[in-house]
């Protein structure tokens, strides 16, 4: 094989790429919903405050402030088994009657201590459904995951050094706070 044929192969190989590349993009943004599922702003709300009950707003913003609930949604709708998709959905619908019947109103109405209780009895209670549980679980997973991944978390909270602090073998351990 001559330069010439190696050249005319690449192009022809990385042209290929190109096109079937965005093809696969025109199938990839079709995905949503499951269509047994169905999701509006009433979920959207239940959502948002479940995440906020997770991580609150302090004197650093939340969760909810940092739109944590769309990844949620994003990674569900795109990383997650069609299975995982109705269960989290499912789950997510049956968060609003669970909390009814053990703590006597709706999770949406609840003060953040009520809410805080039904997200750690749905976590350890048996009587909880298994979709229930499964919406816990990637709720819980993929609210931490957004969070540190956020541009507030990546930028001020926890800003990455290129290069780290050199090594002090002098410095005062009673600086550390009596920390070794």
């Amino acid at each position: 094989m001559n330069r010439r044929q190696a050249i005319k192969r690449t192009v022809l190989l990385s042209g290929g790429m190109v096109f079937f590349k965005y093809s696969l993009l025109g199938q990839a943004s079709s995905l949503s919903v499951p269509a047994s599922a169905t999701f509006g702003p009433k979920e959207e709300r239940l959502l948002q405050l479940v995440v906020d009950t997770m991580i609150p707003t302090t004197d650093t913003p939340g969760a909810k402030d940092l739109g944590v609930d769309q990844f949620v949604l994003l990674m569900v709708n795109d990383c997650h088994s069609e299975q995982d998709q109705i269960a989290f959905y499912s789950g997510l619908h049956n968060l609003d009657a669970f909390t009814e019947k053990h703590f006597g109103q709706f999770f949406t109405l609840c003060d953040i201590d009520t809410r805080i209780e039904a997200l750690n009895s749905v976590n350890k209670k048996s009587d909880a459904s298994p979709e229930l549980q499964t919406f816990f679980k990637i709720a819980k997973k993929l609210t931490i995951q957004g969070y540190l991944e956020s541009k507030y978390v990546m930028t001020e909270a926890l800003p990455h050094k290129m290069i780290p602090d050199p090594y002090d073998g002098y410095y005062p351990a009673s600086k550390l706070g009596g920390k070794i």
